[in-house]
């Protein structure tokens, strides 16, 4: 083939992938058959009895072997990032017709077999009332990795009732949830997550919040009414959080 003249070679199959890490390696290597031709003579045979010369055959004979011409390897982000790209070309035997960079084209869907963890619950969430530190009490529920708070419970199945307010995770600049240290602050049960966001107009510098006029990160101090409900919440939140992480493209 010559990218030249706008010749290619296509693979129109997918190939889906499963129980892949965030930071895979895609390869792809490209196999080509090598067909050799040659002529052969049988030797001389003759028969047992009177050794008489039975005579000599002569004909074509092709063998085949499938050897690597090529080996491309691609990163998740490149597959998202750019569809794809040029990639020099590795491992390529010295019999390989490749040369120089191989344009390769891929696309990529992600598709993830179960649901983003959810969980619901009573939180405490300190926020800003005025230019002044609050707790409230608050009504909680993870859904697609966002987390929504109302008032009351009631309030989330009461189809006029909207959240009071949400929590985006997939702009969430802590990686891993964790308990709340002493300096940020001293009620037990507490973790925080810090979230970085695009500045909207309105966004104001608050007790929890901070803008530079290009983004907006919030610090959202939360504590759960037990030990054993903060680690159900951040055990939950943790999983929303690789999942985010690693494959939010």
């Amino acid at each position: 083939i010559n990218a030249e003249y706008g010749e290619t070679i296509s693979n129109s199959r997918p190939n889906d992938l499963s129980n892949f890490s965030s930071n895979f390696t895609f390869p792809r290597s490209i196999i080509m058959q090598a067909v050799d031709v040659f002529r052969r003579l049988s030797s001389k045979r003759s028969s047992k009895k009177g050794k008489k010369l039975i005579g000599e055959t002569a004909g074509y004979v092709s063998t085949s072997l499938f050897v690597l011409s090529n080996d491309v390897k691609m990163l998740r982000s490149a597959l998202w990032c750019s569809g794809g790209g040029v990639k020099d070309c590795e491992k390529a035997p010295f019999h390989s017709p490749f040369e120089g960079t191989i344009n390769l084209s891929m696309t990529a869907k992600e598709a993830i077999s179960s649901q983003p963890p959810s969980h619901k619950g009573f939180l405490t969430i300190f926020q800003d009332e005025s230019g002044l530190g609050a707790w409230n009490r608050r009504w909680c529920s993870v859904q697609d990795n966002k987390i929504y708070y109302w008032l009351y419970p009631e309030d989330e199945v009461n189809q006029n009732k909207q959240p009071h307010g949400e929590i985006d995770l997939r702009n969430c600049k802590t990686e891993t949830v964790s308990i709340a240290s002493r300096l940020d602050c001293a009620r037990p049960n507490t973790f925080v997550l810090v979230i970085m966001q695009a500045a909207q107009p309105g966004d104001r510098a608050s007790i929890i919040t901070e803008s530079n006029g290009k983004t907006t990160q919030t610090k959202y101090l939360l504590s759960a009414d037990s030990r054993e409900e903060r680690k159900q919440w951040m055990e939950v939140l943790n999983k929303c959080l690789q999942s985010v992480l690693s494959w939010n493209h």
